[in-house]
């Protein structure tokens, strides 16, 4: 009898044991234990951010490289879940950490018109090289090749050289004029017999002369032909009416507030009523998904140029926030627009 007792109590008491370590299991590893906010990880290394984790009971889940030229290398970008939010410790924080300037994706061009092509490379810190023209069965103007490939990833300030199509030509060709150095007052003069359109380009050069042209494209000794554009940089004096001169405007925006990280979008639509988004670009998508902005961060653009008028529309969770008019280079008219 006495050893049926003991036998009884020893089971009881490994019951209690395995009973008290399911307990505890289910409280502190499949629910998370103890509630914590999510410390503010963002434009911090990757190494602070895993400390401020760290001593909040949190852990650093999958990290996502992205090229930025505006956060330093190996700072945090975004994190998921935002600053501030409550959950348990043990939870993973997802991080995109910046890969730097050293490594960016420029954008595929590739079956852009050399306008589309010009204007994406605007919006990005790489800077138009040399264009070839070739005869081809595609429309003129199409781009058919770049140099370097999209696939590559390149420094930020790296040049991008074009292949276009010059199209099957049935008209006269003629080679390129040099304007370099030559008074603005002479440009349309100079290229009135050739049927093409000059397009100025404002620059600020301090150390350059004014109003006369300090560069073009396409470059001097190119086949040119009518209806090609012709674009001139040139400091001006304001004393010298330009043209269809190209103004740029300076974009930024601080994300409403919201209890969630909210969806951004920016287009901007030029005169001709062509539009074109400036923000996200495709190479700030992570994973197929849009970027999310925390609440009160501001997005700063690159200077986009635009010639005549430009409207600007700002997208909150796919609602229009913000119509912005920009024209001949004045400050722009505000419309703010209501959204929930």
């Amino acid at each position: 009898m006495g050893w049926c007792v003991r036998w009884l109590l020893a089971t009881v008491f490994f019951l209690a044991v395995m009973a008290g370590t399911g307990y505890y299991v289910f409280n502190y590893v499949l629910s998370g234990g103890a509630y914590v906010k999510v410390p503010d990880v963002t434009i911090r290394p990757i190494t602070e951010a895993s400390l401020m984790l760290a001593q909040q009971g949190l852990e650093i889940g999958g990290q996502t490289q992205v090229a930025d030229d505006r956060v330093p290398k190996y700072h945090v970008i975004v994190q998921r879940p935002s600053a501030g939010k409550v959950v348990r410790t043990g939870r993973k924080v997802y991080l995109t950490v910046s890969a730097g300037n050293e490594s960016l994706s420029p954008p595929n061009v590739v079956g852009k018109t050399l306008t589309e092509a010009e204007d994406a490379l605007r919006q990005t810190s790489f800077t138009l090289g040399a264009v070839a023209r070739i005869a081809h069965s595609s429309p003129r103007d199409t781009v058919l090749a770049q140099d370097p490939e999209a696939t590559r990833l390149l420094a930020s300030n790296a040049t991008i050289s074009l292949l276009v199509s010059d199209g099957r030509r049935s008209g006269n060709a003629w080679l390129m004029p040099d304007l370099f150095h030559k008074p603005v007052q002479e440009v349309l003069q100079l290229l009135a017999p050739f049927g093409v359109k000059p397009v100025p380009n404002l620059v600020d050069q301090p150390d350059q002369p004014m109003d006369v042209v300090l560069d073009q494209q396409p470059a001097a000794g190119s086949l040119i032909q009518e209806g090609d554009r012709v674009v001139y940089n040139v400091r001006s004096s304001g004393t010298i009416a330009l043209p269809d001169v190209q103004r740029k405007a300076n974009i930024s925006y601080v994300v409403p507030p919201a209890p969630y990280d909210r969806e951004l979008r920016i287009d901007a639509i030029d005169r001709n009523g062509g539009r074109v988004t400036l923000y996200p670009l495709d190479k700030q998508y992570v994973n197929g998904e849009p970027p999310r902005l925390a609440p009160g961060s501001s997005l700063v653009l690159p200077p986009v140029s635009y010639v005549d008028k430009m409207v600007v529309e700002v997208y909150v969770d796919g609602q229009l926030a913000e119509s912005r008019f920009y024209e001949t280079g004045a400050d722009p008219k505000i419309t703010p627009h209501d959204i929930q």
